[in-house]
């Protein structure tokens, strides 16, 4: 009855202080806002409306712009409350008191003592060990002697650059706690110390909501697949993804990625990453890990997910998950009736109401719930200021006659154009700072996307020995064009049990025509015969290599030959993002080493064209050069060439001494 009348007296109060804030507040304009929710509100005192992602995307950042108005166009006074059961940053993992581990018959077993009576979240190992899957046993004890099982055997491993040493203790409190790790099916491996995590503590979390996410793209690079996720909005406080994947066993690293636009130029920054799984345990059923926690508010729509494949086959996904934190508004209504939530104002700051000092009033008190409707434009919407000027879609015009190469641009249809610049474009275009994107002479502005991807080219190398150096062996890698803008190299033998000295090189004909070589990358690789050692060793080379060709070898000693089964050069994803609205006549001219990097007015509102829908444009081969005069030497050796003029410029010199020189008399 006390605990009644109290919050009664809390909720009196409280109505009363928002309706002395509610009279003192400026009187604003609702069409300065581009949108609006109605919110039908049937009970009169503190109500909660939980905000969807539909407000959060039409809503700015941080909800500066939330305004809510009543029937009158007043504006009412909130709090938002954002999941109150969020968790402050954890305690710091310690170590536990002590740590042993012993030989059973059941396997390695894991003791120690935890030197605390704090309740524990996780232990986890420790271990230089580089390949190994293990069922783990859990058990706790408040005296070292009766021990209490924590359920079914947890996967335990590290694979193929993928691990998972952390154990859930499930929030419990123990003295002790003992592992025992499952060593009838693979040999023993050794643990060196455990770190402990204590449980954070926090008031209970109201459940997470779901927010619509669509997988728009899938792609497939070099040892990776990415996927393309468009959220339901912008802005909204996200929890965690969850992944749907068909595979029945498997263990990838996962990354989460959003965009970043700077000086025109997009890349990529890292969120979250964790590892996924669908493991086997022996004797037990397969456990799986599929969710990725997340604890960031994307300033777009747009999520990237990175699965890292290295030589296994890209994961069956049939579906992606996501979640949000409950958010809630808190209001105080006079009256029942329709209230107006307003959102999308770009000059409003953020409202200050002096609601925070009963925040935990209208926390515990009782409050009715109500729903906002679905976002819609706000009638005679009249911004104050147009604050985003527009950019016209073509630029200035240009004389082309200095680039030297062109190809044609497919475009299937007007809008945003997304074109992928080839292999071949880069290297005679110095990675793409010459490009020029035309039509009917004039520039196209772009903006320049590095996602951080890369494709492959895959060479089968050719056996190219030397019988004067017998214990050598030497490949020869045939390119499709000189300068190919590799980022590095990826070798791949099948050989079981080698440790070489490898060395990349080009060759090339010196100004006496003689044939020289120049070192462009060069290593040590090993590998034996454990089961985890990776077939494929990757050279980054210091520079591009000029030629068409590339040479390796190795001195094998007095081994035997080692094989090399392909070559990858692996070469970067460059894409230009551009918008047109005719699809005719559009051209990539490039190859011009006096151009630099152009700079467009377009790069003001990157953000906003490249999270923009996309249509894929294709460059349709090579064309001829754009303007360049025919070279008559062209194709010929430079030695050659020298020797060739020398002799010329001989023969002119007798020629004319010749004709110097007085002639013989008569006879």
């Amino acid at each position: 009855m006390k605990r009644r009348l109290r919050l009664n007296l809390n909720g009196a109060l409280l109505l009363s202080a928002c309706f002395a804030f509610s009279r003192g507040i400026a009187a604003l304009t609702p069409t300065e806002w581009s949108h609006q929710q109605t919110v039908e509100v049937t009970t009169a005192g503190l109500n909660r409306l939980p905000l969807t992602a539909a407000t959060f995307d039409a809503a700015r950042a941080g909800l500066p712009d939330l305004r809510l108005i009543n029937a009158s166009g007043q504006e009412i006074p909130f709090l938002i409350d954002r999941d109150p059961g969020q968790a402050p940053p954890p305690p710091a993992a310690f170590a536990p008191k002590t740590f042993s581990a012993t030989m059973t018959e059941r396997g390695t077993q894991l003791t120690l003592a935890s030197g605390t009576t704090q309740k524990l979240a996780a232990i986890e190992l420790e271990t230089s060990a580089a390949f190994f899957l293990k069922a783990a046993h859990l058990e706790i004890s408040d005296d070292g002697t009766n021990w209490q099982s924590l359920g079914p055997a947890e996967p335990l491993f590290r694979q193929f650059g993928v691990e998972q040493l952390r154990l859930s203790l499930h929030d419990r409190a123990a003295a002790y706690v003992r592992i025992t790790l499952d060593d009838l099916r693979s040999r023993p491996v050794e643990f060196s110390r455990a770190k402990l995590f204590p449980v954070t503590e926090r008031s209970k979390s109201p459940p997470l909501t779901t927010v619509g996410v669509t997988v728009v793209r899938q792609e497939e690079f070099a040892a990776q697949t990415r996927l393309t996720l468009a959220l339901e909005g912008r802005h909204v406080p996200l929890a965690e993804l969850e992944f749907e994947v068909k595979d029945a066993l498997f263990m990838r690293r996962v990354a989460i990625t959003v965009r970043r636009t700077q000086d025109g130029i997009s890349s990529e920054d890292h969120v979250a990453s964790d590892t996924l799984y669908r493991v086997a345990l022996p004797g037990a059923e397969p456990r799986a890990k599929l969710v990725v926690p997340l604890n960031f508010v994307p300033g777009t729509s747009e999520l990237f997910v990175h699965i890292t494949n290295i030589d296994s086959p890209p994961l069956v996904i049939t579906g992606v998950r996501a979640r949000q934190r409950a958010t809630n508004l808190f209001f105080m209504a006079a009256q029942p009736g329709t209230y107006r939530l307003l959102s999308g104002n770009a000059q409003i700051a953020a409202p200050r109401y002096d609601l925070t000092a009963f925040a935990s009033e209208m926390r515990t008190a009782e409050a009715s719930s109500v729903t906002a409707g679905a976002v819609a434009a706000t009638p005679g919407y009249q911004p104050r200021d147009s604050f985003l000027p527009e950019v016209p879609l073509t630029g200035a015009p240009l004389d082309v006659a200095p680039w030297k190469q062109k190809k044609s641009i497919r475009i299937t249809k007007p809008g945003v154009q997304e074109l992928e610049v080839d292999a071949a474009t880069l290297a005679a275009s110095r990675f793409g700072t010459d490009v020029r994107v035309m039509h009917r002479g004039n520039q196209i502005p772009y903006v320049v996307e590095t996602p951080n991807l890369h494709r492959a080219l895959t060479v089968v190398p050719i056996v190219a020995n030397d019988p004067k150096r017998p214990t050598v062996s030497i490949w020869k890698v045939p390119l499709p064009h000189g300068k190919f803008p590799t980022f590095y190299f990826r070798l791949t033998s099948h050989t079981p049990l080698f440790q070489r000295q490898f060395r990349l090189y080009e060759k090339y004909r010196g100004m006496n025509g003689e044939e020289r070589e120049r070192d462009f990358a060069s290593g040590p690789w090993s590998r034996t015969a454990e089961p985890d050692s990776p077939k494929g060793f990757a050279f980054y080379p210091h520079d591009i290599p000029e030629a068409d060709t590339v040479w390796i070898e190795t001195d094998n000693g007095d081994n035997p030959p080692i094989s090399i089964e392909k070559v990858e050069a692996f070469y970067p994803v460059i894409r230009l993002i551009f918008k047109v609205t005719d699809t005719e006549d559009l051209s990539l001219i490039y190859d011009n080493p006096k151009a630099k990097s152009p700079r467009y007015d377009l790069a003001l509102v990157a953000a906003q064209l490249l999270t923009a829908s996309r249509n894929v444009a294709t460059l349709e081969g090579t064309a001829p050069p754009v303007a360049q005069k025919q070279n008559p030497f062209a194709g010929l050796n430079s030695g050659y060439l020298f020797w060739g003029a020398l002799a010329l410029v001989v023969i002119v010199l007798l020629v004319a001494v010749a004709k110097l020189l007085p002639k013989p008399p008569s006879v």
